[in-house]
């Protein structure tokens, strides 16, 4: 299978060039999977303070997982992990950047409505808790 990655840019000067970048998997590839190919890859740039949240998405799933780097924790999004199951061919996925947990927090509660109950019940919750616990980390 074969999956374009995509980024946003993470400053002006970054704007200068493209992210698109195409990557070989297996058929039943995971999300797991591409996400070690774009370590190894250093597909991801570093970011200063390195205490921001990238949130992988395609057209139909806002999250399918996302990475916080000051932790280097993966919490995944939806219950599949398979990314012939998450996306439809041609593939392609999406790197959304948020500047800090917190700014990734505001999103998924935006997304919810600011209902806590439904956070939880959808699997939430624990993610809105470590974007807390990082955000109390403090900046190095």
């Amino acid at each position: 299978m074969k999956i374009t990655v995509n980024r946003d840019s993470v400053c002006l000067g970054d704007d200068c060039f493209d992210h698109a970048k195409e990557y070989e998997l297996p058929e039943h590839a995971t999300y797991q999977h591409l996400f070690r190919i774009l370590k190894a890859d250093r597909y991801l740039p570093h970011i200063a303070g390195n205490n921001v949240v990238w949130v992988l998405s395609n057209e139909r799933q806002p999250c399918i997982f996302s990475y916080f780097t000051r932790t280097d924790k993966l919490f995944p999004g939806p219950v599949e992990n398979r990314l012939d199951k998450l996306c439809e061919a041609p593939y392609h996925v999406h790197f959304r950047y948020f500047t800090t947990p917190l700014k990734w927090k505001e999103e998924i509660c935006r997304m919810y409505g600011g209902d806590t109950y439904s956070m939880w019940r959808d699997g939430w919750l624990d993610e809105v808790q470590h974007c807390d616990y990082v955000m109390s980390l403090g900046t190095e």
